[in-house]
């Protein structure tokens, strides 16, 4: 065609000669040969004339280039015709065949050569071979040679009688096991051995860079064999230490009993001095605080001036370099900022030597039970590690500088401590393993309804948040509430999700707002708490009047209840 021209798939066709119609008067489809058209189903195109699909007897035709043929007749070999007479039934390449007698052998470029059928015989490219005298060497070309026989550089030589290293022959059978190759050399192995494939020691030594050296009475130190006069001598840099009272800090021998280092490759300060470590750095604590950011992979140090001659330590906010120093007798750093320290953790009061404040957040005898920060949540430092705010399973020797951890971003069993019990639970049951949690740990739940209440959207304001939502059955007695709307509130700030809640109280007026109180109880559906709940349920009916909400996050409460007509 001589210009694009637009067409109808699905209705057109584009042909040789133009755009034309996809089926014909009697609704038949079309396809393209050439600059004719053709019925599919009746007709076929060879090259560009078109065909009956079927010979007069009945049987199908194909095409071998431009001449319609019958299988069942002739063999098409690369657009040759063939009489299948004589056991001719297939080709190789141009060459007619008869499968029964003749194997076609092929090559990595698609040549292909016939072959005599015989015993032990196969396939090495275009060649035919006896196995029980020959093999197939496979490299960029496939190539027979006799058993005996291999290639070295593309030179064949007999295995029997020499061995191949690299591209150099050496007169050695290739299968003695006392020589070997050392890059192009030919070794012995008793007395000699191979270092980094390119050259040989004496057999008793061992390699050193370049060199050899004794282990019995030298090292090897930054590539020289250095003598040693004892077994607890080892290297640093390109000279010794003493492992009994020193060490290497990079390169540098150091006293362990009166110095130390900042770290391998950092300074080295003297112990009990007004000098520490930050990072690497070294710093005179009289004058600077170190300030260290912890991410996934990696710590960040920076050293600051103390803003105040008291200061003992540094507040990191999520920018290392607006880090300020503070005093952590007084204050306290919270949320990247530095507040007076208080009796105060959030809007809870807290015990300083035995609680645990993170960002706000109580964690109740959290440092008695021996556990840190990681942001907001807490978490044992036995058994985890916190890098950038996120909780990991600690393993041997486990630290942010390594990539092979697991992540377990989880808040410490027990439950959060400033909200751990009452309505205000909820907002930490939001994981499947805490709502699995706070139901093992509850003796009793025993309320007059436990509704299921979906399409949830909250409001917060102050200290209070509402949520509205629909009923949409008790799941105690069964009784539907024919998707009734409801709102409540709880008294505390809570970001409630968008799924499903259960909602336990003895509170049945629901045409006016539910002030929520302790007594009642809000947990995320799932059919797992519903069945859990109504299994509880029946264990209501010996004790109406009380019952115990027991160790919920490590809090015991007791009710009492003086409806009669608790509904179970």
């Amino acid at each position: 065609m001589s210009s694009w021209e637009e067409y109808d798939s699905e209705t057109q066709l584009c042909c040789d000669s133009g755009v034309t119609s996809k089926f014909n008067k009697h609704g038949q489809e079309l396809d393209c040969c050439s600059e004719k058209r053709f019925i599919v189903d009746t007709e076929i195109c060879c090259k560009k004339d078109v065909f009956k699909k079927l010979a007069e007897d009945g049987k199908e035709v194909s095409c071998c280039g431009a001449i319609p043929y019958q299988k069942s007749q002739k063999v098409c070999c690369n657009n040759i015709l063939h009489d299948k007479i004589n056991g001719i039934n297939s080709c190789c390449g141009s060459t007619p065949i008869d499968q029964k007698t003749t194997t076609c052998c092929r090559d990595r470029n698609g040549n292909k050569k016939s072959h005599s059928i015989g015993t032990h015989k196969k396939c090495c490219g275009v060649e035919y071979y006896n196995k029980t005298t020959h093999y197939c060497k496979s490299s960029k070309e496939e190539i027979v040679l006799p058993l005996f026989k291999s290639l070295c550089n593309n030179t064949e030589y007999d295995i029997r009688k020499q061995k191949c290293c690299s591209t150099m022959l050496h007169n050695v059978s290739d299968s003695d096991e006392h020589y070997k190759c050392c890059g192009t050399k030919l070794y012995n192995t008793i007395d000699e051995k191979c270092c980094d494939g390119s050259f040989t020691i004496p057999h008793d030594t061992e390699c050193c860079e370049k060199g050899h050296y004794h282990p019995s009475s030298q090292k090897c130190c930054n590539g020289l064999p250095i003598n040693i006069t004892s077994s607890t001598e080892d290297c640093c840099g390109n000279g010794l230490y003493d492992s009994q009272y020193q060490s290497c800090c990079g390169s540098v021998i150091y006293n362990t009993s009166s110095h130390q280092c900042c770290k391998p490759g950092g300074d080295i300060i003297v112990k009990s001095s007004e000098y520490k470590c930050c990072g690497k750095a070294s710093y005179d604590s009289h004058e600077d605080v170190c300030c260290t950011k912890h991410n996934f992979n990696h710590e960040t140090f920076k050293i600051i001036t103390k803003s105040v001659e008291y200061h003992d330590t540094c507040c990191v906010p999520s920018d290392l370099e607006k880090s300020q120093s503070y005093s952590s007798i007084t204050h306290r750093c919270q949320l990247g900022g530095i507040i007076n320290k208080t009796d105060m953790c959030g809007n809870d009061q807290y015990n300083e030597t035995s609680d645990l404040c993170c960002e706000g957040v109580l964690d109740k005898m959290g440092l008695d039970e021996g556990r840190d920060c990681c942001g907001i949540k807490s978490y044992n430092k036995t058994t985890k590690i916190c890098c950038d705010n996120t909780i990991y399973l600690k393993t041997n020797k486990q630290s942010c500088h390594q990539n092979s951890i697991e992540y377990i971003d989880e808040i410490h069993p027990t439950l959060p401590r400033h909200t751990d019990y009452g309505i205000c639970s909820y907002c930490y049951l939001h994981r499947i393993e805490n709502v699995k949690l706070f139901l093992e740990s509850a003796t009793n739940l025993c309320k007059q309804f436990v509704l299921k209440i979906a399409n949830i959207n909250t409001s917060m304001a102050g200290n209070t948040t509402t949520v509205d939502g629909i009923i949409w059955k008790d799941l105690i007695s069964k009784e539907t509430f024919k998707k009734q709307k409801v709102q409540f509130q709880v008294p505390c700030t809570c970001q409630l999700n968008t799924r499903p809640i259960i909602l336990l109280t003895d509170l049945d007026d629901y045409s006016n707002l539910l002030r929520l109180g302790d007594s009642d109880l809000i947990i995320p559906w799932s059919k797992r708490a519903s069945n859990y709940l109504q299994k509880k349920a029946t264990q209501c009916v010996n004790d109406k009047n009380k019952f115990v909400f027991d160790k919920v996050a490590g809090i015991k409460i007791s009710i009492e209840l003086t409806k009669s007509e608790m509904k179970l």
